[in-house]
């Protein structure tokens, strides 16, 4: 085996951290809250992630926290994580844009940037675990 170019540019590819993040909306069964869903998934091969700050950037930064979903969050490969955000913390204007607002950090100073999650099932749990102060 020669090791060509072409060979180190895959290795480096595939061992990259391919992080993705996507928003749904969606309603909080326990609760009946609407809420927009920020979905981490971790797609790198074999590395792990960590996501330190979640946000929607808005004229004013709108920060999620949740008691149930504590930050910093370290992901396994191929392992996903959900966090909300009750809809109405969000100003009126910028509702229908909150799908491509949503930001993360991880833990390299990387900032990944939301896309609309468009396969979501219709009902589900969300990963991450318990919810327990719904």
């Amino acid at each position: 085996w020669i090791a060509t170019p072409l060979g180190w540019a895959r290795d480096a590819f595939l061992g990259r951290r391919q992080v993705v993040l996507k928003v749904h909306r969606a309603i909080l069964i326990e609760g009946h809250r609407d809420c927009y869903f920020v979905n981490v998934t971790n797609h790198s091969r074999d590395r792990e992630v960590e996501v330190t700050h979640i946000w929607f950037e808005c004229e004013r930064r709108v920060h999620v926290l949740q008691r149930d979903r504590p930050l910093p969050k370290r992901l396994r490969p191929d392992e996903t994580w959900e966090t909300w955000l009750d809809v109405s913390l969000l100003p009126p204007a910028v509702r229908d844009d909150a799908f491509k607002l949503a930001r993360a950090r991880l833990s390299t100073d990387k900032v990944l940037k939301s896309e609309r999650n468009m396969t979501v099932p219709d009902f589900g749990a969300v990963p991450g675990g318990p919810i327990g102060g719904v």
